[in-house]
């Protein structure tokens, strides 16, 4: 059984050689890894390709530069279905534990060849304090929240897919970032997969720093990565009661609490001038137009 990985990276050379050396590292090396580099200077991507060199087995390509999504979508298609079973999505300021792989494989061996097929593992990722998060379900107005049932989302560090999952289906790019892991599991549910927490499999965070850049500021009282998070919030809802679990009154509720949510939340932040933004940056025109336009 073949793992590969899929790692991001954007502006954080020093800590994508640490997050490479670990997934080199492992007593189960990595089929092929991918660097997707949304760095926008051309002195950084030449320092990354530098590091990536270092690494036999990676391979470098240039990210597209649309956010987290379409990001991850230019990493996993540079690794066709024929070259591996499974792939992993690590972010570049992550590092796996050194037996991630070995027991990921121990995993899908114990299951028969169509359970391989319709599988989703999902571990646990530690922060620089110790702090864990795990897989999670999802409220009906689309926060985590902790579970003891069968998990809806994955700790997408953490988790390994399916590869031929991203032959029928594609990272969700109408997001720039936020819950878009939460997206793609919904729609995975929806196609049969299952969600499986493997507590043995296990990520650690290696940055300080891991808030979202993008090169604008934000809003009042209310952080550029907090607008970003909001308006996929409200993206990702409404898809949900739309388009993947078609409910037209969860739909209008859903709608009616997050707008009457969000303006309380606004006004105590002092920040009600940010909704045009959060509107902008939902995109939702994409999923109520018919054109999409």
């Amino acid at each position: 059984m073949r793992v590969s990985a899929c790692i991001t990276t954007r502006n954080r050379t020093k800590k994508l050689d640490a997050c490479l050396e670990a997934l080199w590292n492992s007593q189960v090396k990595p089929h092929i890894v991918v660097v997707s580099d949304d760095s926008p200077e051309v002195e950084v991507q030449q320092a990354n390709l530098q590091v990536v060199q270092k690494y036999p087995g990676t391979r470098y390509v240039l990210g597209p530069r649309r956010g987290v999504c379409a990001n991850r979508n230019n990493a996993v298609n540079s690794i066709p279905e024929s070259e591996t079973e499974f792939v992993a999505f690590v972010d570049d300021d992550i590092c796996v534990q050194s037996d991630f792989i070995a027991l990921a494989i121990n995993r899908y061996a114990q299951m028969s060849v169509e359970q391989k097929k319709s599988t989703i593992l999902t571990g646990t990722s530690y922060d620089g304090d110790g702090a864990r998060l795990l897989p999670a379900k999802l409220t009906f107005q689309g926060h985590f929240c902790p579970t003891d049932d069968i998990p809806q989302t994955v700790v997408i560090h953490a988790a390994l897919f399916p590869r031929h999952f991203f032959t029928q289906e594609q990272w969700d790019e109408n997001i720039f970032f936020g819950y878009e892991d939460a997206e793609l599991c919904l729609r995975a549910i929806k196609r049969g997969y299952k969600i499986l927490y493997c507590p043995e499999l296990q990520v650690r965070g290696i940055a300080e720093d891991s808030t979202l850049e993008v090169g604008t500021t934000g809003i009042g009282g209310l952080s550029n990565y907090e607008l970003h998070i909001e308006a996929a919030r409200l993206y990702i809802g409404i898809k949900r009661y739309k388009d993947l679990f078609p409910n037209f009154w969860k739909l209008v509720a859903f709608i009616i609490l997050y707008f009457l949510q969000m303006t309380k939340y606004l006004l105590q932040k002092r920040a009600i001038q940010a909704w045009p933004e959060i509107l902008r940056r939902s995109r939702i025109q994409k999923l109520l137009l018919p054109s999409g336009i």
